[in-house]
């Protein structure tokens, strides 16, 4: 999953305490300490969160809308999400 966070606490071992916009509370470790809010990552089940730097989100998702446009996988109708992603991946490297 991903949504966006907050940190409330630090832990006795000094790893940050996030808060998720669904009000869950994860460890952070690595999170940058000049910051109000990150977008993290984290399974349903996890205690534990991944920073999710938006540049590399947006080179992720880039890389994969050409692999999808290279394999013709979306077709010549592109659906509503495959623009979305367009735009979101808009200024990475590999668009």
């Amino acid at each position: 999953m991903i949504d966006l966070a907050i940190a409330i606490d630090t832990d006795r071992k000094g790893t940050t305490v996030i808060e998720t916009n669904k009000g869950l509370e994860l460890k952070a470790p690595g999170w940058p300490r000049d910051c109000e809010f990150q977008l993290v990552a984290f399974g349903p089940a996890g205690r534990t969160c991944e920073i999710i730097l938006t540049d590399q989100l947006a080179d992720d998702i880039s890389n994969a809308l050409l692999k999808l446009e290279t394999t013709g996988a979306v077709g010549k109708q592109k659906p509503d999400w495959y623009r979305r992603l367009m735009r979101y991946a808009r200024g990475a490297s590999g668009t």
